[in-house]
C-alpha cells in the first residue's frame, strides 16, 4: 500500500459506519491501527498503538497477549472508539502458523470481544498485500527474524524461511547479532581475527569480560530479542570498515537473497516480478538495504521493482478492506 491509499484523521471523528483494525506483531514490537471504512472503500486512520513483542512462540503467551492488549487499547483510545464494535480485524503475527498459536490468539480476541470478525495471518501476508496488491510477486521480511513468501498468477502461495532462531532466521537481526557474538568469542580465544565488535558489543552489554556475554544477553529472559538488538552495532561497524563486521553483513545479505531465490524457483517464475521488502534490518539501514538490493538485482529472473514496506500494518487494513468487499478503494479526502 502506498501513502495515497489512506488518510490520517486530524480530529478523530468517525466518517463511516464500519471500523477495521490491523495489527502487525513481531519479535520486537507490535503495531496496531484503527481505521474507518465507507461504502466506497475510502479508509481513514483514526488511531495508532504500539506494544512490545507478540511472537507467542518466542516471547511467550503472557508477554505476547499483553503486548497485543497494549497496542490495541492504545489504538482504540486514540481513535475514540473504545467500547464500539469493530467490523473486521486482521492480526498478522510472527509465529502464527505454529500449533496452538492461533487458538491462543483467537481465545484472547473472543474474550475481549475484539471484533465481529477476526482473521489471524502470518506476518508476511500484509507485506505482500502492501507491496504487490496480493498479486503475483514476492515479499521478504528481514527484521528480528527472516521469511519470504511468494504468490503466482494462479494464486498459489509458498513460504521459505520463518523457522525461528534455533536453526533458521538466516540473514536476520538475530543472525547478525549471533555472528557478532561468535566473532567476539573467537577473538577472545585468539582463534579468530581481532575486530572492533569486541569493544562495541561488550560496551553495549555493559561488561568488560567476554565470558559474561551469555549472562548478559539472557538476563532479560528474551535472549533472542537481546541478541537481535546487537544488529545495529554490527551494521555500524561494517560502515566503519571493520572487516569482520563487513563479512557478517555480506553473509546476512546473501542468506536473505537465498530466500527470495528459493521462492522464485518454487513458483516457477520465468519473468521479472514485484518484490516487497519489510523489517527493520532491510528497510531502516542504508548499508544493508543497498547491499541487499544490489544482490537481489542479480537474481534470474530479477525483480522488476523493489518497494519498501515500512509499515506492514497498513497491509492488514488492505486485507480487511478486501474481506469486507471494498476492493476498488480510492483515497480519502
Amino acid at each position: 500500500m502506498n501513502s495515497s491509499s489512506v488518510s490520517e484523521s486530524q480530529n478523530g471523528n468517525i466518517s463511516a459506519p464500519r471500523l477495521i483494525l490491523g495489527v502487525d506483531g513481531g519479535g520486537s514490537k507490535t503495531a496496531a491501527l484503527v481505521a474507518s471504512l465507507d461504502d466506497a472503500g475510502h479508509m481513514m486512520i483514526l488511531g495508532r498503538g504500539m506494544g512490545g513483542p507478540s511472537n507467542l512462540r518466542l516471547a511467550g503467551k503472557e508477554q505476547s497477549l499483553e503486548s497485543l492488549d497494549i497496542a490495541v487499547n492504545e489504538a482504540l483510545t486514540a481513535a475514540g472508539v473504545n467500547g464500539k464494535a469493530l467490523d473486521y480485524a486482521v492480526l498478522a503475527l510472527a509465529g502464527s502458523t505454529s500449533p496452538g498459536v492461533k487458538d491462543d490468539v483467537s481465545n484472547w480476541a473472543e474474550k475481549r470481544k475484539l471484533s465481529l470478525q477476526v482473521e489471524i495471518v502470518p506476518d508476511i501476508n500484509p507485506v505482500l498485500a502492501s507491496g504487490t496488491g496480493n498479486k503475483r510477486g514476492i515479499a521478504l521480511i528481514v527484521g528480528t527474524g527472516s521469511v519470504a513468501v511468494g504468490l503466482d498468477a494462479e494464486g498459489n502461495s509458498i513460504m521459505k524461511g520463518g523457522w525461528g532462531h534455533w536453526f533458521g532466521d538466516k540473514g536476520s537481526g538475530f543472525y547478525l547479532g549471533y555472528k557478532a557474538l561468535a566473532a567476539v568469542a573467537e577473538a577472545s580465544d585468539e582463534i579468530g581475527p581481532e575486530t572492533t565488535l569486541s569493544e562495541l558489543v561488550l560496551a553495549e552489554l555493559g561488561t568488560t569480560d567476554p565470558r559474561s556475554i551469555l549472562t548478559e544477553v539472557s538476563a532479560s529472559g528474551d535472549t533472542r530479542r537481546e541478541v537481535a538488538a546487537l544488529a545495529p552495532i554490527v551494521l555500524r561497524a561494517a560502515v566503519a570498515e571493520d572487516g569482520v563486521a563487513r563479512r557478517i553483513v555480506t553473509s546476512a545479505v546473501n542468506e536473505a537473497v537465498k530466500l527470495v531465490s528459493a521462492v522464485s524457483k518454487a513458483l516457477g517464475f520465468d519473468s521479472p516480478y514485484p518484490l516487497a521488502l519489510a523489517g527493520g534490518v532491510a528497510c531502516r539501514n542504508q548499508y544493508f538495504n543497498e547491499g541487499l538490493i544490489k544482490e537481489l538485482k542479480k537474481l534470474q529472473p530479477p525483480p522488476e521493482s523493489i518497494s519498501l514496506v515500512e509499515e506492514p500494518v497498513l497491509g492488514c487494513l488492505t486485507i480487511a478492506r478486501e474481506r469486507l468487499g471494498a476492493k476498488n478503494a480510492t483515497s480519502a479526502d
